[in-house]
């Protein structure tokens, strides 16, 4: 390994001062500054598409991005013997966001407002466009969780588990079917066809873990999920996330979604949809589907410890969403 990554080291116009192992990938200290090495998978358009993403945030808001820097080839991969491709990007020496900090996450929503305002390349790129929609994925986890049910009924002797996802199916159930009836009344596709024709990009993945918050600024990496997509989406996986790790705290979830408007208002599709998706049961599903696909004859405790969590926190849960709708939903 020491040889294979002195092999690829040499091959960019830097000096490393040392290196460390960080999660799936070597964290480097350089005479330029700190640097990120990598394996990645991806293709070059792919790789090409992401980079076009953060110059065009760097040029209009000046923000901090993990850049891909080119080798002395002036390529952006650099091979190895095995022939697997290594990037090297800038990395910077600040911390994940803290997702039980009030303050920090109000920055991250905020700063997520500025980055869906400057996320417009008034383009499709076609080759990563969202491939499916959130009304089709809805519809699909729908009659998964329908299969389940049958499939779960269907057994003669049940374990706990699944005698638990059967007791708590139709609460959950009837707010997955409302969350599409929601969804279908909030203007879609006029959303959709906004999203294309100003080539608007979610990031994909902005979570906790690609905010670091670095002194005053904050820094947003890893776009290798952004695609010309739903904005809106990154709101809600990140308010999801957030709102699921602090038991789903009401005035929580509602400064998040003023940070996020204070910096960008959404559209009233924007915010139907977002009110839809929040209402619908995402943990439970995940759940369900885990249960489905893994091997029945062994059930972990802990994905019960799960659901139980899960239905312990419905009363606050409830409450969020009363106030997600009065705040969304004009």
């Amino acid at each position: 390994m020491e040889d294979k990554l002195e092999e690829i080291i040499r091959q960019y116009p830097c000096q490393v001062r040392s290196r460390r192992r960080t999660r799936g990938a070597f964290l480097l200290e350089t005479d330029q500054g700190l640097r990120l090495l990598k394996e990645y998978s991806a293709s070059r358009p792919r790789i090409e598409f992401e980079e076009r993403i953060k110059e065009q945030l760097v040029l209009r808001g000046n923000l901090l991005v993990d850049n891909t820097y080119k080798n002395k080839k002036e390529e952006y991969f650099t091979r190895d013997r095995y022939r697997n491709n290594w990037i090297m990007r800038r990395w910077y020496a600040g911390t994940e966001c803290d997702i039980r900090d009030a303050q920090s996450i109000a920055r991250c929503a905020s700063y997520l407002g500025k980055l869906h305002t400057l996320l417009k390349t008034g383009q499709t790129d076609t080759n990563y466009i969202q491939k499916e929609s959130i009304q089709q994925e809805m519809e699909r986890h729908n009659k998964e969780l329908k299969r389940v049910r049958s499939y779960i009924r269907g057994k003669k002797q049940k374990k706990e588990m699944e005698i638990c996802l059967l007791d708590s199916f139709d609460t959950y159930y009837g707010q997955a079917c409302l969350a599409q009836t929601v969804l279908q009344e909030s203007g879609y596709d006029k959303l959709w066809q906004s999203t294309l024709e100003e080539g608007r990009i979610s990031h994909g993945s902005y979570n906790y873990h690609n905010v670091l918050m670095n002194g005053k600024d904050i820094v947003i990496t890893n776009f290798d999920r952004s695609e010309v997509g739903i904005q809106i989406r990154d709101l809600y996986d990140f308010l999801r996330k957030v709102m699921e790790k602090n038991a789903w705290k009401p005035e929580l979830g509602e400064n998040i979604i003023r940070e996020y408007i204070g910096q960008r208002e959404m559209e009233p599709a924007e915010k139907t949809l977002l009110y839809a998706m929040l209402l619908y049961p995402e943990k439970y599903w995940k759940l369900v589907n885990f249960y489905y696909n893994s091997r029945k004859s062994w059930m972990s405790a802990r994905n019960l410890d799960k659901l139980l969590k899960i239905r312990s926190q419905e009363e606050q849960r409830n409450e969020f969403l009363e106030k997600a709708r009065e705040l969304l939903i004009e």
